[in-house]
C-alpha cells in the first residue's frame, strides 16, 4: 500500500512539469478540436494544416492569386512533368515491396488545343491505394458542378457519376467496383475519348495504347 502511495506520488509530482513544458500541446490540441466542427472538407482541412503544421493542401501562385490544390493534383502534376520522353500511361510506385504498396498512373489529355499548350491540361490519373481502386480527373481550371455524368468508349460503355471535390480541381469516380469496371472500358475502347455533359471534360482524349500492359503491376496489388 505504501509503494502504490509512493508511485502515486511521484507520477503526480510530474503532472505539473509537463504541462509547463507543453503548454503548446494543449493549445493545439484545443485548436485541433475546434477544426472538427467546421463542416465543409476543404476549410477543414486547410484549418488542420494550419494548427498541426502538417500540409494536405499545396498552394500555388497563378498569377497573382494563390490556388489552392488537393495532394491528387499535386501527385498527378508532379508524375506528369516527370515522364521525360514516355508515352502514355506511366506508373509510379511508393512503398515497393510492401503489401500496402501504393501505385498510380498518370497520362495527359493529347487534343489540346494549340492555344493551350502551354498550359496544363486535364489529367487522367487510375491509382490503386489500401488496396482500393480509384480513379480521378485532374483539371486545370476548377468546375463548379459537384457531380458530374461521365461515359467512358469500350466493350460495353459505362455511364458513371463522378464526384468534384471541395476544391473544384479534381473529379473522381466511385472506388473500387465502379473504378474497375470503368477501367475494363478505357483499357477496351480503340480510343479513349471521355464523354461528358461539362464543357472541359466533354470530347477529352487519352493515349490508352499501352494502358492494358502497363496497369498490370497494379492491377495484381488491387487484386483484380
Amino acid at each position: 500500500m505504501i509503494m502504490k502511495w509512493i508511485v502515486l506520488s511521484l507520477s503526480l509530482a510530474f503532472v505539473p512539469s509537463l504541462v509547463v513544458a507543453q503548454p503548446n500541446l494543449l493549445t493545439t490540441l484545443e485548436q485541433a478540436q475546434q477544426c472538427r466542427d467546421i463542416e465543409s472538407k476543404l476549410e477543414r482541412l486547410h484549418c488542420f494544416d494550419s494548427v498541426l503544421n502538417t500540409p494536405v493542401i499545396s498552394n500555388l501562385l497563378i498569377g497573382n492569386e494563390v490556388v489552392q490544390y488537393p495532394p491528387s493534383w499535386i501527385r498527378a502534376v508532379n508524375s506528369e512533368k516527370n515522364r521525360g520522353e514516355k508515352e502514355g500511361f506511366i506508373l509510379n510506385q511508393q512503398d515497393e515491396g510492401n503489401d500496402f504498396s501504393r501505385m498510380w498512373l498518370t497520362v495527359t489529355a493529347i487534343n489540346v488545343s494549340s492555344q493551350s499548350k502551354t498550359q496544363l491540361a486535364p489529367i487522367l490519373m487510375l491509382s490503386c491505394f489500401e488496396k482500393i481502386t480509384r480513379i480521378q480527373l485532374i483539371l486545370p481550371h476548377p468546375i463548379k458542378a459537384g457531380k458530374v455524368t461521365v461515359s467512358i468508349p469500350g466493350s460495353p460503355v459505362v455511364t458513371q457519376d463522378w464526384i468534384s471535390d471541395d476544391s473544384g480541381y479534381l473529379l473522381r469516380s466511385g472506388r473500387g467496383i465502379p473504378a474497375i469496371d470503368a477501367i475494363k472500358a478505357m483499357i477496351s475502347a480503340p480510343q479513349l475519348i471521355l464523354r461528358s455533359d461539362i464543357a472541359g471534360i466533354d470530347n477529352v482524349e487519352f493515349d490508352n495504347k499501352n494502358l492494358a500492359e502497363a496497369i498490370k503491376p497494379m492491377r495484381e496489388i488491387c487484386r483484380w
